[in-house]
């Protein structure tokens, strides 16, 4: 029988396999990843290394799980974390879902961008919100909901359903900013202006601009 001798590269490795089980990459200063997928493909070549994954791909990052039909994750130190197709964040430490059909995950700078219609349960908070676009940074809880906006808080006085063009959600204050084409829907009230600031902790409401309501007392 001959046998060839195939010549590997020393700068390009390209891997091809199924994967059984979760499978951790080296601990860096940003944290340990752990990885799965039906399929991969590494390229680990210095300045392109990249892992894609696909057919069940999970991602899981300290109290983070990312599901998606495709995962990449790429960069130096494995920073990025992009997910396309059936998009799904659980964040254990938070009480926080996230599904979308795309995802960018920045591990340094602690950052979800989602160009794209995005769905958000924020349990520990008793909140759903959507909208067409989010910039979340974690580390602060500071969320930015743009394009048909709308957060709905669960209230003893029933549902509080805000809606703007641009609705800025802090988490660790429970405080909204809607900006463009406001209103809120609340006990039975309708409040509308160009912009609004809502407390959900004291329940107060604050309009400016141009106000219009309707008032059920």
């Amino acid at each position: 029988m001959n046998r060839k001798t195939i010549p590997l590269s020393r700068c390009t490795l390209v891997l091809l396999f199924a994967f059984i089980g979760m499978v951790p990459l080296a601990a860096d200063t940003i944290g340990t990843i752990r990885f799965s997928g039906g399929y991969t493909k590494a390229i680990l070549k210095e300045g392109r290394e990249t892992i894609v994954l696909s057919e069940g791909a999970v991602v899981e990052i300290d109290t983070m799980t990312f599901s998606a039909d495709t995962i990449e994750i790429s960069g130096a130190n494995a920073r990025n974390i992009t997910g396309t197709g059936e998009v799904r964040i659980v964040d254990s430490a938070r009480s926080l879902e996230i599904t979308s059909s795309n995802i960018l995950y920045d591990r340094q700078e602690e950052t979800i961008l989602i160009d794209g219609w995005v769905e958000i349960q924020d349990l520990e908070n008793q909140i759903i919100a959507q909208g067409a676009y989010l910039s979340y940074h974690q580390s602060s809880g500071q969320m930015i909901l743009q394009i048909c906006a709308k957060l709905v808080r669960h209230t003893d006085s029933g549902p509080m359903v805000c809606r703007s063009d641009s609705i800025g959600y802090d988490r660790e204050n429970l405080r909204l900013v809607l900006n463009g084409n406001s209103s809120v829907y609340w006990n039975g009230d309708v409040y509308e202006a160009s912009s609004a600031t809502v407390d959900l902790e004291t329940e107060e409401i604050m309009m400016e601009g141009t106000i219009k309501g309707t008032l059920h007392g």
